[in-house]
């Protein structure tokens, strides 16, 4: 049997697997693991040049791998050998005279370097493997879903690298393993569009790894010391948070001198918390100022060409409120720029993410409400239609992204009855229809007379309409520049130096996400906004028509 011949017997992915769960057994990493199931297939190979017969192949790479594994010892022991990823590599390099001097072709060497290939695979496989059973602490269950591969495997791996992991278990549990329970909630700027760096930080080793380097740059080695976690576990999943999705954006980078660090804000919740107390200290005073700028406005705002019937302005500042806060605080961000860090050269991201860390046994108040809208051409006999709706605590996310408008039941009842409809028109399924679109807060029923309750308009009048959130923050001033103030000097103490540029997201994403929340429940305690009578309400729906 020749050197190809051989090669060929170590092409069978099964035979391969059960050379490197012999080297796994006997190992205390994958990495060691690695280097041994390579130095038995060297050693068959070499045996094989001196052979001019083989009549048990399996038999006589057994006997060479007992061997193998009985000079590997002998190494180890006098030499007390440690193994990292690095130093693999180094020793894969070493290899290549001796590789050459084993193959006799191009395509034995290229054989040779895919089965090397292969074992680098099977050794991530293990890692996985262990990684997610003795660290993230998942069940033999949830690794068959995350990974996507068979109890049986995952039974199988773990019953090989059992003794050796144990061993670095033991020694973490001697070392006190520092793995907290960190969960990082991610808040984004808008759809990364296939960029998102965070479903690569989904794990309890990724967010910890993120979590250290927020402030300080640290390298594979202070991380390993510092989570008492083997250094190939380490390295491997630096290398994830630096590449990220795409390559382009990660959570993490790594700096000129081999350190890692953040490369977005991360906060403490803590942090979180007190950069909000910044904004709600002022609520009181914002709601006095609202007030009297809607009672300004009452009767432009009530005599707008509205194509549904509106004459409660609590009912219509819902549909302005999202609008209102954003323009509030987008002045307080225009002072903080052009006060306070005007040095500051801004970010310049399509897309960036902020994570906010707290113990994953904790579940503090993050109290978001947003805003979402969709779109849709030749529906219900209009050119187009535009729909959004603000959703939180008191109101449900009515459209979620992909919202197939022109199969909505409820819409499209809303559409037809857009001047007013008498429920004796309508057919038994229609009533039924109907009856749905008023208990999603759609419609209303005045006697016989079904028509809309949410805000509808024509598309043209949007803009005009959406510039009642202006107007809204007349007088403002004094407000704003105080929150400036105070934001911006938290802000210089908080944001770490590397991350100076991110400081625009800093009011947007840290600072002001419960503003909208907190002005909400203001507004109501002070009769400004209706009370939803239940979360699935028409406050906060806006239509548009053409």
């Amino acid at each position: 049997m020749n050197t190809n011949e051989a090669l060929k017997q170590f092409e069978n992915n099964d035979f391969l697997n059960q050379i490197y769960q012999f080297s796994y057994k006997r190992c205390s990493t994958g990495t060691e693991a690695e280097d041994l199931c390579s130095e038995i297939i060297l050693s068959v190979l070499s045996a094989i040049q001196k052979q001019t017969n083989i009549l048990e192949f399996h038999a006589f790479v057994w006997t060479i791998a007992h061997r193998v594994y009985a000079d590997y010892c002998a190494k180890r022991s006098k030499n007390s050998i440690c193994i990292s990823l690095e130093n693999t590599n180094q020793t894969l390099m070493s290899r290549k005279n001796e590789i050459d001097d084993l193959v006799n072709s191009l395509e034995e060497s290229r054989k040779l370097q895919k089965i090397f290939m292969e074992i680098s695979y099977l050794s991530k496989a293990y890692r996985d493997v262990m990684i997610l059973y003795y660290l993230d602490e998942l069940s033999i269950k949830e690794i068959t879903q995350k990974l996507n591969i068979s109890e049986t495997t995952v039974k199988q791996r773990l019953f090989y690298a059992r003794n050796s992991i144990r061993k670095e278990v033991n020694k973490m549990n001697e070392r006190n393993l520092s793995l907290k329970p960190i969960r990082l909630d991610f808040i984004g700027t808008g759809n990364p569009l296939g960029n998102d760096p965070r479903i690569k930080a989904e794990r309890m080793l990724s967010q910890n790894l993120v979590y250290l380097c927020k402030d300080k740059a640290k390298s594979a080695k202070d991380l390993s010391d510092e989570l008492c976690i083997p250094m190939p576990y380490i390295e491997e999943e630096l290398e994830i948070q630096c590449h990220g999705e795409n390559g382009s954006y990660g959570l993490l980078k790594k700096l000129d001198n081999g350190k890692y660090i953040s490369n977005i804000l991360v906060v403490d919740y803590k942090e979180f918390d007190e950069s909000n107390n910044i904004y709600e200290r002022h609520l009181p005073e914002f709601c006095d100022q609202l007030k009297k700028n809607i009672s300004k406005h009452k009767e432009e705002l009530l005599s707008f060409p509205y194509l549904s019937k509106q004459d409660d302005t609590r009912f219509i500042l819902w549909t302005l409120i999202s609008g209102t806060i954003w323009y509030y605080n987008q002045r307080i961000i225009e002072q903080i720029d052009q006060k306070y860090f005007s040095e500051i050269i801004p970010s310049k991201r399509d897309f960036t993410s902020i994570a906010i860390a707290f113990p994953s046994d904790k579940n503090p108040e993050m109290a978001f409400y947003g805003c979402d809208g969709i779109n849709a051409t030749a529906v219900g006999g209009y050119e187009r239609i535009y729909l959004s709706n603000v959703y939180g605590e008191r109101i449900t996310k009515h459209f979620e992204c992909g919202h197939n408008i022109s199969q909505d039941a409820n819409i499209l009842m809303t559409l037809k009855a857009l001047n007013g409809i008498n429920i004796l028109d309508l057919s038994d399924a229609e009533k039924e229809v109907a009856a749905k679109a008023i208990e999603a807060g759609y419609l209303q029923k005045k006697g016989d007379m079904i028509e809309p309750k949410i805000i509808i308009l024509k598309e043209d009048d949007q803009n005009c309409f959406n510039g009642f959130s202006e107007k809204f923050c007349e007088g403002l001033e004094p407000i704003i520049n105080q929150i400036a103030a105070e934001l911006s000097q938290y802000m210089r103490t908080h944001i770490p130096p590397h991350l100076l540029g991110e400081y625009q997201y800093y009011p947007m994403l840290i600072a002001g996400v419960r503003i909208l929340s907190d002005a909400i429940e203001a507004c109501i305690q002070a009769d400004l906004l209706t009370i939803p009578n239940q979360t699935g309400a028409a406050e906060g729906i806006l239509m548009t028509v053409k």
